[in-house]
């Protein structure tokens, strides 16, 4: 059996940090594949075996735990657990992988490590609200660059018009490979890539959201120029095609 929960921080943490989830099993053999996601996560696997491999992953183990950093993709991912499942993970924002990179495998990762450890993974009942502030400490001497804050409510308003990226380059005051150095540092992916995600994610949205759709409905209300683009960036960051993926979510 499988214990599993799920909580959603509280503002100013909630900036950085979507939900934070708990995952308890004393035997789990499982092995899947997963579509590229729109988030950063980071897992402090406290059990045996807990492998995520694909692009833009960290790995660090020591004597007490082992830690995953998995960043944003442009092709699909694997994970495998097998044998005592125990885990607390992070669902961050896209961004946040840039930012605590640095703090990987530092002392204060291993502090909040065990603070989750202590709050929220070993007592009967998960004390997730003690552990925030501790969380806040990754974040804090950082603050998102004011350009990316403004790339990020820009895509969200004009994802489905043509000629995004260059109408935003167009908004702020550097140069277009200046930004993108930039975003890379934060996303570690192109904007151009990020922007493909995006819409891929959306029209994954929509096929699980509306099983009836027309794929090719589907694929122009996401923003593809035609079918034949919708079917090949989806099966570059899915691993299959949109309708092999309506057939797998009808299950």
């Amino acid at each position: 059996m499988i214990t599993e929960k799920k909580y959603h921080p509280s503002y100013p943490l909630s900036q950085y940090v979507d939900f934070i989830w708990l995952g308890k099993s004393p035997q789990l053999d499982l092995e899947a594949s997963h579509h590229a996601p729109l988030f950063t996560e980071l897992i402090f696997n406290y059990g045996d075996h807990f492998q995520v491999s694909g692009q833009n992953i960290e790995n660090i183990y020591n004597k007490y735990d082992h830690k995953i950093l998995s960043g944003l993709k442009t092709t699909p991912f694997h994970s495998k657990v097998s044998g005592s499942y125990s885990s607390v993970g992070l669902i961050l924002k896209p961004f946040c992988y840039g930012m605590i990179i640095n703090k990987f495998g530092t002392r204060e990762m291993d502090e909040i490590s065990e603070i989750l450890f202590e709050h929220v993974f070993e007592p009967t009942q998960a004390n997730f609200e003690v552990v925030e502030s501790h969380l806040l400490s990754l974040f804090e001497d950082k603050s998102l660059d004011k350009d990316l804050f403004k790339f990020e409510q820009f895509i969200s308003s004009n994802l489905l018009e043509k000629g995004v990226l260059r109408d935003f380059n167009d908004s702020i005051n550097i140069s277009q490979k200046s930004f993108i150095q930039k975003f890379k540092r934060y996303y570690f992916i192109r904007p151009i890539e990020y922007l493909k995600l995006r819409k891929v994610n959306r029209a994954i949205q929509q096929i699980n959201s509306d099983q009836a759709g027309k794929l090719t409905d589907i694929g122009l209300e996401a923003g593809f120029y035609d079918q034949s683009h919708f079917i090949r960036l989806f099966k570059k960051f899915c691993g299959c095609t949109p309708k092999e993926f309506k057939k797998i979510s009808l299950g």
